[in-house]
């Protein structure tokens, strides 16, 4: 159907509904406007997907036959069809073009419609989660007392913690006080730890004998807010101590302890600051079978990196440089990205390359970048006569090219003699480096006056 059809008024005789399903599709509004009215007069359920999306459509006089066709579907017969199509209606949600509040509520009215309402919830599990969530936001506004505690109820043991988090926010709703303390305990079982903590917190509030035993179970918790709320809980009420000694013994014995120790090692660090240093000395001294875990070790170094000075705190850098666990490697190189000295070059390869690992090699060169401009030079050439670990080398070249790109905002060539050993250096090592970057390195030594202009 071309346009002269369609303005001479020569067009074809009435189609069905299949006949007119292609036609919502094509690039001419006029025809996609005459297929979505078609539909609608005939009442196409099988048309429901293709009806929504034109809901969207970027024509206006498409979108509002389209809404006035979705609109003649919201009757029972079409009941199987719409429990089919409801992941559609995320570009609903979503969509910008037009205000679909309307149609939207005119559709959840009839979804969740009590008659109605059961077959929903046979298919719910598996829409979107934002259908998910659009349809809780629908249900609680028409839905019984009891039917609301469920549905919070339900939310709250599920996985989509956005559902979970407007479940928590739910609870204060209900008009029957007594219906919110089974809620508060239910969601400090709740795996997000967000989650656990603004319970726990409603909780002492609501119902503080409550509070407090739930604050005992929950001082220990991985997640520090979670923690802080029950220490503040039981900082009032007394119950600390016994805590205090729960925690010791986990540390004894870190490897059978939930979480492996950590939280425990944590807690001590806000109960008892003072005695956290030696505490943490103690940690790692043990060697053997009474080695801590990797992640138990890193906290005890992340707070002895940061609560030392000076030697001790150089010492701890370099100990944890040398731990085996990437982790820990991490978080020794984000300690000095924060303000902590960097260790020399000299003892650095060493810790480094010991682990014979690019990964390790990498966060190594981070810490180089710490020192000067030609500190870096000197020491990047001087790896290149070093044997490095498997992909090493591309890891050291990413390094060189970094090094060249710190050099555009300007640097001027040191003094001698460091002038005249760099000088000496590049001329040994340049041979090794390949012809692009030793290219680029040359230019950039030039640039700076460490090199004469050939």
């Amino acid at each position: 159907m071309d346009w002269k059809q369609w303005f001479s008024g020569d067009r074809p005789p009435a189609l069905s509904a299949e006949a007119w399903l292609p036609h919502l599709r094509s690039y001419n509004g006029h025809e996609r406007e005459a297929a979505v009215k078609a539909l609608g007069r005939l009442g196409a359920h099988q048309a429901l997907p293709d009806l929504i999306a034109r809901v969207n459509d970027w024509v206006p006089q498409v979108r509002a036959a389209a809404d006035s066709a979705v609109r003649r579907c919201l009757v029972d017969a079409a009941l199987p069809t719409w429990l089919t199509v409801l992941p559609a209606l995320v570009e609903l949600l979503r969509g910008r073009r037009a205000d679909h509040a309307p149609l939207l509520a005119a559709i959840a009215g009839y979804l969740v419609a009590p008659s109605r309402i059961d077959h929903l919830n046979e298919v719910r599990a598996s829409l979107p989660r934002l259908v998910q969530r659009w349809l809780d936001a629908q249900e609680w506004q028409s839905a019984s007392e009891e039917r609301r505690a469920s549905l919070i109820a339900e939310r709250l043991t599920g996985h989509d913690v956005a559902a979970i988090r407007w479940a928590l926010h739910r609870i204060d709703d209900l008009a029957s006080p007594m219906a919110r303390p089974a809620l508060w305990l239910l969601a400090c079982d709740q795996a997000h730890g967000p989650v656990r903590a603004q319970a726990l917190r409603r909780l002492c509030d609501e119902l503080p004998e409550v509070g407090s035993a739930t604050a005992l179970r929950l001082t220990l918790d991985p997640r520090a807010a979670v923690r802080d709320v029950a220490i503040a809980r039981l900082r009032g009420t007394g119950g600390l101590e016994t805590i205090r000694d729960r925690a010791l013994a986990q540390l004894e014995s870190p490897a059978s302890a939930p979480h492996r120790g950590v939280p425990a090692l944590l807690f001590l660090a806000t109960v008892d600051p003072d005695g956290m240093n030696a505490r943490c000395e103690r940690l790692l001294s043990r060697s053997g079978e009474a080695r801590p875990p990797g992640s138990l070790r890193a906290v005890a170094l992340h707070h002895l990196v940061s609560a030392s000075k000076d030697e001790a705190q150089q010492r701890w850098i370099r100990q944890a440089l040398a731990e085996p666990s990437p982790r820990i490697q991490r978080m020794v190189v984000e300690a000095i990205r924060r303000g902590a000295p960097p260790p020399t070059p000299d003892e650095l390869w060493p810790l480094v390359l010991e682990h014979r690992r690019a990964d390790a090699l990498r966060r190594g060169l981070t810490v180089l970048r710490h020192w000067g401009t030609w500190t870096q030079l000197r020491e990047l050439l001087k790896l290149t006569r070093l044997p490095l670990p498997e992909g090493g080398a591309d890891v050291l070249l990413e390094a060189f090219d970094r090094w060249c790109e710190s050099t555009r905002q300007g640097v001027s060539a040191p003094a001698e003699p460091e002038a005249g050993r760099l000088r000496a250096q590049w001329a040994s090592c340049a041979p090794a480096l390949p012809p692009d970057l030793q290219r680029r390195l040359s230019f950039a030594l030039i640039v700076s006056r460490l090199l004469e202009s050939a």
